[in-house]
C-alpha cells in the first residue's frame, strides 16, 4: 500500500541544515512579494526592510506615511497595501491584513495584487482559501499562479494533506497538469513534482510516475525517490536503476544546476537553492564562487538578501576545512547587519560551531533573550559544550530539548549525538520513523552519507557519529517498514 507523503515533505524536510531551512522559511514569508516596478516612494523601501528585519510595527507606520501627501503611483499603492497585509498579519491582526489586500484585489484588480491576496491568505494561515483561489483560476489565468514563490505553494500543500487531502491532490493535479514553475524557474519544482510522482501511485499509475521521475533533479527528491518505500513500485524499474550506477545521482543534480543557471533571470531563493546543491555534492568551492556573485548581483540591484547569501557562503567555506573563511565571513555579516533576525543569528552561530569556534557560538547565544524555546539554539548549545566538555552547560541545554513536548525531534536527535548518548538518538529516530510527520526527515537521516571529496576538510565528528547510529540493528529494524538505507552520493546535510 502506498501511503502519502507526510507533512513534513516541504522545505524545511527537503532542505533540512540548519540555516538553509532557516533561509528558505525566511524568503518564503518576509519576502513572498517583491515591488512590482521600479519604486519612487523611499518610504516604501524602508517598510520592506523592516519587515524584512522583523519591525512591524515600524513597517506599518512607515506605509500609514505615504497616505500624506502626494497620492503614491498604482504600482506604488499595489506594493503599499501588501506590505501593509504582510505587516499587520505577522502582528496577528489577520483579519485587518485580510482585509486590506482583498480591499485593493477588489478596486485595482491585476497579477500583482491577485498574488499579493493569496500569498497574505498563506501568511494569515487560511490555506484553504489560498488552495481554493488557485484551483479556481480558469485555464487562461493560470500563470498569476507563477508569480507565487515555491515556498508559498509548498505551505499551502503541506497545511492541506492530513485536514483536507482531496482539495490538496486537486490543487497538486492542477499545478502540475498547468506546469507552475515559480517567478523564476522554467519547470515544476522537484518538491512538487515528487508529491505528484506519490499521489500517481496511490492512484496506481505506475507508467506515469516512472515518467515523471525523469524531471527529477534535486539531491533530496533524488534521495526519497530511492529509499522511502512509499516509491518502493518503481525501483525495479531499469530507469529509477540506472540512478544507482555510479556516477549518476550527481550528473543528474549537474543537469538540474546547468539548467537553472542559464535561466534568464535568478532570485535569492534560486542562488541559495543552487548554492546548496553544489553543497551537497561536494563542490564547496563552486557554490563559494556563485555566492560571491550573487552577492555582488544582490549588492547591485539593492536587494535584501544580501545576508542571506553571506550566511550560505560562510556555510560552504565551512564545508570546505576552511575555518577561519567561514568564521570571518559571520563575522562580517554581524558587524554588518546588527538586527538580523533571531532565527538567523541562531544560524550564524550554528556556522561557528561547524567551523570550530565553539566559544564564539557559545557567546553569541547567551547574548540573546529568549532563546530557551528555541530549540535550534539549545541544539549549537549541546554541541558546543560537548566538544568543550562543559557538562553542566551542556545537560541543562539537553534538558530544555528533552521537554519540548516532542516539537524538537530532529534537534533533539543531533543534540544526543553531539552529546554521545547514541540510545537515546536511537529511539528519536525510531519515534520520528513512526510518525508521519517527521518520516521523510528520518528517511533522509537514515542514509550513509559520501565522506567530503577532499580530505581533511571535515571539521565534525557529525557524519560518523550519525553513520554509527544508522547502523545500529534497533534503527534498521524499524526503518524496514518505512524505507531502506543506501549509500548517497551527497553530503550529510542532506538530511537536515
Amino acid at each position: 500500500m502506498v501511503e502519502p507523503l507526510g507533512a513534513a515533505w516541504g522545505p524545511a524536510a527537503v532542505k533540512c541544515s540548519l540555516a538553509f531551512a532557516v533561509l528558505l522559511l525566511w524568503l518564503s514569508t518576509a519576502c513572498v512579494q517583491a515591488a512590482p516596478a521600479p519604486i519612487s516612494d523611499a518610504r516604501l523601501t524602508r517598510a520592506a526592510a523592516a519587515i524584512d528585519e522583523g519591525q512591524f510595527s515600524e513597517a506599518i507606520a512607515l506605509v500609514k506615511g505615504t497616505e500624506v501627501g502626494p497620492p503614491l503611483s498604482e504600482h506604488d499603492a499595489d506594493w503599499a497595501a501588501y506590505l501593509a497585509s504582510r505587516a499587520l498579519a505577522a502582528t496577528g491582526a489577520v483579519a485587518d491584513a485580510e482585509k486590506t489586500i482583498r480591499e485593493r484585489q477588489r478596486e485595482h484588480p491585476n497579477a500583482y495584487n491577485w498574488a499579493s491576496l493569496v500569498s497574505v491568505l498563506v501568511l494569515c494561515g487560511k490555506q484553504e482559501d489560498a488552495a481554493k483561489t488557485i484551483v479556481g483560476l480558469a485555464d487562461g489565468e493560470f500563470q498569476l499562479a507563477n508569480r507565487l514563490r515555491p515556498g508559498v505553494m509548498e505551505n499551502v500543500l503541506a497545511a492541506l494533506e492530513s485536514t483536507k487531502p482531496k482539495l490538496r491532490d486537486e490543487l497538486l493535479t492542477k499545478l502540475v497538469a498547468d506546469r507552475y514553475t515559480g517567478p523564476a524557474s522554467q519547470h515544476v519544482p522537484d518538491t512538487i513534482r515528487i508529491r505528484f510522482i506519490n499521489l500517481l501511485l496511490r492512484q496506481n499509475r505506475i507508467e506515469d510516475a516512472t515518467r515523471e521521475t525523469v524531471s527529477l533533479e534535486s539531491p533530496a527528491t533524488l534521495s526519497i525517490l530511492l529509499t522511502d518505500r512509499s516509491f518502493s513500485a518503481l525501483w525495479s524499474n531499469p530507469s529509477v536503476r540506472s540512478l544507482m550506477l555510479p556516477g549518476a545521482l550527481v550528473a543528474r543534480v549537474e543537469r538540474g544546476i546547468q539548467a537553472r543557471l542559464e535561466q534568464s533571470s535568478l532570485g535569492s531563493s534560486d542562488w541559495l537553492d543552487l548554492m546548496h546543491s553544489l553543497r551537497l555534492i561536494s563542490k564547496p568551492d563552486e557554490a563559494v564562487r556563485l555566492g560571491l556573485k550573487a552577492i555582488a548581483q544582490a549588492r547591485n540591484t539593492r536587494q535584501s538578501a544580501n545576508w542571506q547569501l553571506r550566511l550560505e557562503v560562510a556555510g560552504a567555506y565551512a564545508d570546505m576545512g576552511q575555518a577561519w573563511a567561514a568564521r570571518r565571513t559571520a563575522g562580517e555579516l554581524l558587524k554588518e547587519q546588527p538586527s538580523l533576525p533571531v532565527p538567523l543569528r541562531v544560524a550564524i552561530a550554528d556556522i561557528l560551531e561547524t567551523a570550530g569556534d565553539d566559544e564564539g557560538a557559545l557567546l553569541m547565544l547567551s547574548t540573546m533573550e529568549g532563546i530557551d524555546q528555541l530549540t535550534e539554539a539549545q541544539k549549537v548549545i549541546v554541541c558546543a559544550a560537548s566538544d568543550l566538555a562543559r557538562a553542566a552547560t551542556r545537560d541543562v541545554a539537553l534538558a530544555l530539548l528533552e521537554g519540548s513536548a516532542g516539537l524538537a525531534s530532529v534537534d533533539l536527535l543531533d543534540a544526543e549525538v553531539c552529546a554521545g548518548n547514541y540510545s537515546k538518538a536511537a529511539q528519536i529516530l525510531v519515534n520520528m520513523l513512526q510518525q508521519p510527520e517527521s518520516r521523510t526527515a528520518a528517511i533522509l537521516t537514515a542514509q550513509i552519507y559520501a565522506d567530503p571529496a577532499k580530505a581533511g576538510t571535515d571539521l565534525s565528528e557529525l557524519r560518523y557519529r550519525m553513520r554509527a547510529l544508522v547502523t545500529r540493528d534497533d534503527v534498521q529494524s524499524a526503518l524496514k517498514a518505512y524505507g531502506r538505507t543506501l549509500g548517497l552520493p551527497f553530503t550529510i546535510s542532506n538530511s537536515r
